[in-house]
């Protein structure tokens, strides 16, 4: 609908204004934008051409992608045919909607009437699409007809598409001391204050003309902005400060360390050599580029120090559009050069990186993602083919194959970026012509949109300085892992703006990102860090917007020094998620934050309800098959769990939150120490060795101690911002624990019921073993019973030849069975009936053993017969008898000892014998009576050391 623009206004009013020339001209209807363009400025004028020839090489460039391979035309082919098919449509269906419409004109109150009206008048517009006319009207509206030069790119402010870097701008802001912000008069640079553009290929590589280059103007406070963490475009921007060429910086950690022990000529380090130098630069860089690890790790750690300027060439310095700015006049009595060393000696460069949080858009994270990783599975193939071919050939005929391998690469790049950023076949397609229009509509301008962040990722992402992209807070925090999709999908962010019944509803997620920040001779600030994905309009959450909109309203005394400009952009990259007075789309952190607590404080409230009505019931005199349905109740803990765990993934991403903000109060402690080091003259707080009047001026120090003391107010704030998020944490954490004393209380009377179970199933026990034991007693009466009547009832001539009678027969049963069940109920219930008759079974043993060992004995010879006669007569005599009778024994070999040799032992003290006296007592044992002395000798002696060891 073009041409109702001419009679129709639009409904609803931009709750956006424009900021710039370009969204004005593209906020504005088609019929009142050569109004506009007419009142233009000639840079004005010369930015909406630009613009437009940007879009115009887009369209061109997409012109043959397709959304996938399965499409069978080209995207804008498609929605050029789609677009003439819902016209088309629309035209015909005019003249029905214009009856009925007119229909209700007659007979509506004077409250739809001005609705009605406007239908009428699209739907007069809508009927004339098809005429001559209508076609000569929307010729005479377009851009071509009333902008010249369309066609003819002007080089003073277009960039190159054929080039790198091409469809990114940089910014420019500048504040003259005494007189606020102004508008730099440059012919590169478009756009007024504080919203100035410049083309980072003009601003980076236009040697001649880029308003980058170093000044002495003191008076005037210059800020450069890039919208990415590209250390390529940094080290660039640095060069282009100090008018240099040929700087070399050591990315990679092997080639350091080769070139220490390498032997070089020496060379003079270059101003951005030592600005940079590998401890502030790529010595603090994190996963660079020739690390394994995902590009989501690299981070510049962060930090603050001062470094001393460098000093000026004696010659003059020019600054913007090649014109010459003088030098600030020097003081009576010295010359130029002198004044060049007061100028640079008593100057300090800060150098800070500092992580801060931003947001964004789920879907849109998921397309940069996708894009990060196809480029990071081309950069694989290629090295993987460039090793390949360094074992098959010669040095030269691997550059040849890796350039050429790399210009296929790049020419495929389009068909990559046409379809398969996020979706290789979309499972979706509207199927109404004014839907399939809008669809197509929105993926042509989803590829132009994203088209300058996508040849960022593939032209800087693998190189020696290389691109940092953008981080989710878990890729902040788990680095190395490769893949953290699903943990994002976990932030409470994006669970609690993620409305499953909320079609309208837009998933965002909490970024980490990086400022890179370098004060420059107290005059220049230049800034990196990156913007949303694909935002190549204005994004009203950006935080160079909100920095853009903060400096267009302060006044001449909120900036004094170049230290105020940069406590201002440090601030807006703190206070993103407390900002509380932006309209935009940015996620309220803290609410949110609040919201899920509070949310799992009531998910814990009733966790607690549940347990305290199972304790109740438990309590009651329930049966057991209630216990053990509250005992597995009580086991199921996936309602607690989950609980838990959300209470848990809440602490973890607000302790990832204060971490971040812990490392900016770091980082700005070290701001406060430079900015105190230089007031006192040097970064190591010793005075300077300049004379009095060759210090800094009485303003400059007073400038230094305001900056000193909004430092410390900033450092305030964001100590502040951190403990308001540590109570959050506080309150999520007494859930916790909260939540843990449940679980264990839970343990403990899952114990209780098992315990009261375990009573009961006793008690069952003891009453089935009662029963058990009721069956065996019955068991033992009828057994005997059973077995005698079976007995008898045998037909078998051995008893009574079958003529005993019935009477007899049950006494014998009877009598019998009684016997056999009294003696088994004594044995298995009577303590006194097992004893007695263990008693009697152990005498009995004992008996039989008696007897035995007695018959065995007969068998012996005498001497063992008498032994065991004598022994077995003494082992029964009494005391007196044994006294008599050794006494009497000893009588006997008293005399048998006097009628031998008068040195003859007792038998019961006798010596071993020797050898010769054993063989004569052998030949002297054939005799009857010396073998029985000498047995009855040594019985005795056995039977007396025997007793007295009794």
């Amino acid at each position: 609908m073009q041409s109702d623009a001419q009679v129709v206004d639009d409904q609803y009013a931009d709750p956006v204004p424009a900021t710039d020339t370009w969204a004005a001209f593209i906020a504005a209807r088609f019929s009142r934008r050569q109004e506009l363009y007419a009142g233009f400025t000639p840079p004005e004028k010369e930015l909406v051409r630009k613009e437009l020839r940007r879009i115009r090489y887009l369209r061109e460039y997409f012109a043959t992608h397709r959304l996938s391979p399965s499409d069978r035309s080209p995207l804008v082919s498609s929605l050029e045919r789609s677009h003439a098919r819902w016209r088309d449509r629309a035209s015909r269906r005019a003249k029905d909607e214009l009856a009925r419409i007119e229909a209700e004109l007659a007979r509506v109150d004077k409250y739809r009437k001005p609705q009605l009206l406007r239908d009428h008048a699209i739907l007069k517009q809508v009927q004339q699409w098809q005429t001559q006319q209508h076609a000569d009207l929307e010729q005479s509206i377009s851009p071509e007809s009333y902008i010249d030069g369309l066609d003819a790119p002007d080089d003073s402010i277009d960039d190159n598409p054929r080039e790198s870097n091409y469809g990114y701008n940089g910014w420019v802001i500048v504040f003259e001391k005494g007189q606020g912000g102004v508008t730099l008069d440059h012919p590169l640079c478009h756009g007024q204050f504080p919203h100035q553009k410049i083309a980072v290929q003009k601003l980076l590589y236009d040697k001649e003309q880029t308003p980058l280059k170093r000044t002495r103007d003191s008076k005037q406070l210059r800020y450069f902005h890039l919208q990415a963490n590209n250390m390529k475009w940094v080290e660039d921007a640095i060069s282009r400060y100090y008018d240099e060429e040929g700087s070399e910086f050591d990315g990679h950690r092997r080639s350091y360390q080769r070139k220490l022990y390498q032997h070089s000529t020496p060379k003079g380090e270059s101003k951005t050599e030592r600005l940079l130098k590998r401890e502030l630069w790529h010595g603090q860089e994190r996963g660079g580029g020739d690390s394994h690890l995902p590009p989501h790790s690299r981070q510049i750690r962060p930090r603050c120090a001062l470094v001393p300027s460098p000093a000026w060439d004696n010659k003059a310095s020019t600054a913007g559009g090649g014109k010459g700015i003088k030098p600030d006049a020097a003081q009576p009595g010295t010359s130029s050069s002198q004044t060049y060393f007061r100028s640079s000696s008593g100057s300090q460069d800060i150098v800070l990186f500092m992580p801060y949080l931003h947001w964004e858009i789920e879907k849109r994270l998921l397309r940069m993602t996708n894009v990060v990783r196809k480029t990071r599975q081309m950069k694989e193939q290629e090295f993987d083919f460039e090793r390949r071919s360094k074992r098959r050939g010669t040095w030269g005929s691997v550059v040849e194959r890796a350039t050429a391998r790399a210009q296929r690469i790049n020419s495929t790049n389009s068909e990559v970026i046409g379809g398969e950023w996020d979706e290789d076949s979309p499972s979706w397609r509207p199927k109404s012509a004014l839907g399939s229009y809008l669809w197509q509509a929105s993926k042509l301008f989803q590829l132009i949109d994203e088209a300058a962040d996508w040849r960022l990722i593939s032209d800087h992402l693998y190189t020696q300085s290389p691109l940092h992209v953008r981080r989710t807070l878990e890729q902040y925090y788990y680095w190395t892992a490769g893949d953290t999709i699903n943990r994002d999908r976990q932030q409470v962010v994006y669970r609690e703006t993620r409305m499953k019944n909320d079609i309208e509803a837009i998933p965002r997620v909490v970024m980490v990102d990086q400022l890179w920040l370098w004060i420059l001779d107290e005059n220049t600030i230049i800034s990196a860090f990156p913007r949303r994905w694909g935002r190549n309009k204005p994004d009203p959450s950006a935080v160079h917007r909100a920095i853009r909109d903060n400096l267009a309203t302060v006044d001449n005394t909120q900036v004094t020094s170049i230290y105020d400009l940069a406590l201002i952009i440090i601030d807006e990259c703190s206070k993103v998620f407390f900002d509380r007075t932006k309209p935009d789309l940015r996620p309220e952190v803290v609410d949110i934050f609040g919201s899920a607590i509070s949310s799992t404080a009531e998910k814990k409230t009733e966790a607690y309800e549940r347990f305290g009505r199972d304790v109740k019931r438990m309590n009651a005199q329930d049966p057991l098959q209630t216990a053990e349905e509250l005992l597995r109740k009580s086991l199921n803990i996936k309602f607690e769990w989950s609980v838990l765990m959300e209470a848990q993934n809440v602490i973890d991403q607000l302790q990832i939150m204060q971490e971040i903000f812990t490392a900016q109060i770091t980082v700005m402690g070290d701001f406060e120490k430079a900015l105190r080091a230089m007031m006192v003259g040097g970064p190591s707080g010793a005075p300077s060795s300049l004379s009095s009047s060759e210090q800094h001026q009485p303003s400059n120090h007073d400038a230094l101690r305001s900056a000193q003391e909004r430092a410390t107010a900033l450092v305030a704030e964001m100590k502040l911002r951190r403990d308001e998020l540590a109570n959050l944490e506080k309150r999520q954490t007494n859930t916790r624990t909260q939540l843990r004393e449940l679980l264990d209380m839970k343990q403990q009377q899952s114990g209780i019921i098992e315990a009261k179970a375990a009573i009961r199933r006793a008690d069952e026990s003891v009453v089935q073993g009662r029963s058990i034991v009721v069956f065996t007693v019955v068991t033992i009466f009828f057994l005997p019973l059973s077995f005698f009547a079976t007995l008898f009832g045998m037909n078998a001539t051995e008893f009574n030849d079958g003529y005993i009678s019935l009477k007899l027969q049950l006494i014998y049963m009877f009598v019998l069975s009684s016997v056999v069940i009294g003696f088994s109920l004594s044995l298995a219930f009577s303590t006194w009936a097992r004893t007695i008759m263990i008693g009697a079974f152990r005498f009995s043993f004992a008996y039989l053993t008696h007897l035995l060992q007695l018959r065995g004995g007969q068998g012996g010879n005498n001497k063992n017969h008498n032994r065991h006669r004598t022994s077995q007569q003494l082992s029964g005599a009494s005391a007196q008898a044994l006294r008599e009778f050794m006494i009497s024994k000893q009588r006997e070999w008293e005399s048998r000892a006097a009628a031998t040799s008068s040195g003859a032992a007792l038998p019961l003290h006798r010596l071993p014998p020797s050898s010769g006296d054993r063989g004569k007592e052998e030949e002297g044992r054939s005799g009857e009576g010396g073998a029985a002395g000498r047995g009855g000798s040594l019985g005795i002696a056995r039977f007396w050391r025997r007793r007295r060891a009794e």
